[in-house]
Order: structure tokens, then sequence, then C-alpha cells
């Protein structure tokens, strides 16, 4: 769509969690072998994520109107979207990707988020 790639694969990419298409909370078309863009995203999400990419993927999990922890915006999710036969993985795998951001700064990343207490 002549988008800038830096911009449009984060557009893509902030869904998916650990470079898989089938890393997915729900049961959007995209992952659907019938979408003719299937192969396309599943190709591009390989894509080694940068940083900044990580950081985009768990800023959306924990950003909605509010700040929250992964663990309450996955039961957000689930009450909004439903749970899907892929559902686990994402959550399991959104679990690490706090994990590795708690691993990089060396404390839990919640401490940066003093709003996070008022939205437990």
């Amino acid at each position: 769509m002549d988008y800038d790639e830096e911009y449009a694969g984060i557009c893509i990419k902030h869904s998916f969690l650990n470079n898989d298409i089938d890393c997915i909370s729900n049961d959007r078309d995209e992952t659907d072998k019938s979408n003719p863009n299937y192969n396309f995203f599943k190709e591009y999400i390989k894509k080694e994520y940068s940083l900044e990419e990580k950081i985009i993927n768990l800023c959306d999990l924990m950003c909605t109107t509010k700040t929250l922890t992964v663990e309450k915006r996955m039961i957000d999710l689930l009450l909004r979207h439903g749970i899907y036969k892929k559902t686990y993985y994402h959550i399991v795998e959104t679990i690490k990707l706090k994990e590795y951001f708690d691993n990089l700064l060396g404390y839990n990343l919640y401490d940066l988020f003093p709003e996070i207490k008022e939205n437990l």
C-alpha cells in the first residue's frame, strides 16, 4: 500500500509474538491459510524483531485506555475476543515477553509504571 516498511511492518508484527503466525490470541483472518496474504504474513513476521518492535508488542499488550499488567490484559482479551485454540500459546508467550524485559531491566518491569497499582 506504499507505506514505509518500518511503520507498516510493526502494524503486521504487533499482534504476533515470538515470530510465529500461530501466536495470536484470537482467530483473525490473517492466520487462515485460505487468506491470500497468509504466506506473506507468515514469512514477514519470521524476520527478527528489533528491541523497539518487542517494546511495541509489550505496550500493545499492556495499554488500553490505561496501563495494565499483562495478566490483566490477557483477561481483557479473553473477555472481548473469546478463547481459541491459539489463545493458550499466546498467553504463554506474553508472559515470556514480560519476563524478557524483566531480565533485560534487572527488575520487575511493572516498577516503571506506578499507575499499574491503581488498576489492580
